[in-house]
């Protein structure tokens, strides 16, 4: 059998385990500890520190230090170290690295395959950025698969009844919820919801503004413009959240944290609880969207499973208990239970009988741009799903368009992923082009097939029924959201053919921002953009009846511009003309 570990990658912390034989997995140490903050820095000789290290030099070199890089992932950008800038997928493959050492001189072999996790609210780019990450690492990502499905796996090993879970799982920087159901041996995800922009962290920023409002009443200095203040600031804080999981109070002490100026402050739980409230009211509306896709009540579900560090709040368990009716359990390690499952499943994958067999879900719909009707009237943006959110993983899924004109000789296939129905709300994945289909009339069938691999990865197929003509594109998007790969020859190579830009109408594969070399964004930050466009476009809809014909006028056609500058990607002008209909709507509701 292959030796294949389970690493959790972290916002905050990671870990490493295996299971080389039947039982529980076993956490690998490094530097001595269960635990690897997720941490990069630089020494004064420019020598790489991962780890525990660098995580010591974060109150002395804040400005070398790297924390929290997996909130970044997925994103265009570079990131400074030392005298160099790297991707945050490179970033986290330093973190992968220093895992994989660990683990090879722990087991005195190497190691050189992994199943990494991820949250399961991870979109593509985070997901393929997380596989680069690993690659880079010098490991063979045999697969990915979601924090909260692995905590799972780590429950169910030693459990054989039939149970239905609500895996909660708050880590340092994401929060996922799911339902998983344990019947005969399978593990099966039911649904999942999650927010990939909330955790401890979070909890951590809240608490750090509190204290230093406070000193800057007492004082009259803002510790958190002085950088190496902030951070020690922050490290004082994070202890005293720990302190608070155990105990009524604690005291935040810093001497000279400002000059000659010492931080003595105690805080209590239940001042601290008060703060973080709406951000663990947040989780549980996830929880109950979550029971909602999976059409369970929460008196259904047997068990509540923690995992991630940030759970340890007994605010979390408290919350949990008045909205499900259920205490959650403690058996396993909150911090260690999602690597444990991810070294289950490397064992299943290197051919060990484990127990259980893994189906995990998406957590997104997939489909296309399509020529339809909503809301009773005709649209080109109607978006069409194809795979729906919470399919089990592997699935492929099948629909049937048509042409619109007699003759038509290619078509534009558009991907999106979100749940708006209309298309551009959505985030936009890819397009491409067929060109060279039979001259025949208007309604000549075109089907589209769309398939999602264990690790998410998704495949698109288009295909003329009348001749079999067929392309096959992986829509596996890079850095800089291109589709990268593509193969699936159909019988005619010539006949028909995808096209990745260079359109005579000037459609472009993926319209970057801006001018040429301008840059593009990653579906994250195109989500925003779709969020705030939308949020614009319904606050200007009810302003609209009232305003003035010529302020109409003029907000009609920003909205308008908008919509076009939407489909075609066009995102500088998405964000300009956000801008502009924000400060029209901000003086008409004055």
């Amino acid at each position: 059998m292959e030796t294949i570990v389970g690493i959790d990658l972290g916002t905050t912390n990671s870990e490493i385990a295996l299971l080389r034989t039947e039982g529980r997995p076993e956490i690998i140490p490094v530097d001595g500890e269960p635990i690897m903050p997720s941490c990069v820095s630089v020494d004064a000789e420019g020598r790489l520190l991962v780890g525990r290290p660098a995580r010591n030099r974060m109150i002395s070199h804040p400005e070398q230090t790297i924390l929290s890089v997996k909130r970044e992932m997925g994103k265009q950008l570079r990131i400074p170290l030392g005298d160099k800038s790297y991707l945050p997928e490179e970033i986290s493959a330093f973190i992968l690295a220093k895992l994989k050492a660990a683990a090879e001189q722990y087991l005195g072999q190497p190691v050189s395959k992994a199943v990494i996790t991820v949250p399961a609210y991870f979109d593509d780019a985070q997901r393929t950025a997380t596989r680069e990450a690993g690659v880079l690492a010098g490991l063979e990502v045999v697969r990915i698969i979601n924090e909260p499905t692995a905590a799972a796996l780590a429950y169910e090993a030693g459990h054989e009844q039939n149970q239905r879970i609500l895996v909660y799982d708050l880590g340092g920087g994401t929060f996922d919820a799911s339902i998983v159901v344990m019947e005969g041996g399978v593990v099966e995800v039911k649904a999942s919801h999650g927010d990939t922009r909330l955790g401890g962290d979070d909890f951590d920023r809240l608490l750090t503004e509190h204290v230093a409002r406070n000193f800057r009443k007492r004082h009259g200095v803002d510790l958190l413009r002085d950088l190496r203040a902030a951070n020690r600031l922050r490290v004082a804080v994070e202890k005293a959240k720990c302190i608070l999981s155990d105990q009524p109070f604690a005291t935040i002490r810093e001497e000279y944290i400002w000059e000659n100026l010492h931080l003595d402050m105690e805080i209590s739980r239940e001042e601290y609880e008060e703060m973080i409230r709406p951000l663990i009211r947040r989780t549980m509306d996830s929880v109950h969207a979550c029971l909602n896709d999976a059409l369970y009540l929460p008196k259904a579900i047997d068990k509540i499973i923690l995992a991630g560090g940030a759970t340890r709040t007994p605010l979390v368990a408290r919350m949990l208990a008045e909205d499900m009716g259920r205490e959650p359990r403690h058996e396993i390690n909150p911090d260690l239970i999602v690597a444990m499952g991810a070294a289950i499943q490397g064992a299943a994958s290197g051919g060990m009988k484990t127990g259980a067999i893994l189906v995990d879900i998406t957590p997104y719909t997939f489909g296309t741009r399509a020529i339809g009707e909503h809301n009773g009237m005709p649209t080109d943006n109607l978006f069409v799903p194809v795979i729906k959110r919470n399919s089990p993983l592997p699935v492929s899924k099948e629909e049937i368009f048509y042409t619109q004109y007699d003759n038509q000789d290619k078509v534009l296939v558009e991907i999106y992923q979100g749940e708006s129905p209309r298309a551009d709300e959505n985030i936009f994945i890819g397009n491409f082009w067929v060109r060279g289909l039979s001259k025949a009339p208007a309604s000549n069938p075109i089907l589209l097939k769309l398939e999602l691999d264990v690790n998410g990865i998704l495949q698109v197929t288009a295909r003329e029924k009348v001749s079999g003509l067929s392309r096959k594109v992986t829509m596996d998007i890079t850095r800089k959201g291109e589709i990268h790969e593509f193969d699936g020859f159909g019988e005619d190579p010539e006949a028909a053919v995808f096209e990745a830009g260079d359109d005579d109408e000037g459609e472009d594969f993926l319209k970057e921002i801006g001018k040429p070399g301008g840059k593009t964004p990653t579906p994250y930050e195109r989500q925003q953009l779709l969020d705030q466009a939308k949020s614009l476009r319904k606050r200007a809809e009810k302003l609209l009846p009232a305003a003035g014909e010529e302020d109409a006028g003029e907000l009609k056609d920003l909205l308008e511009k908008s919509r076009r500058a939407i489909s075609v990607q066009d995102w500088q002008s998405v964000s300009e003309l956000n801008e502009s209909i924000a400060d029209l709507l901000f003086y008409l509701e004055d």
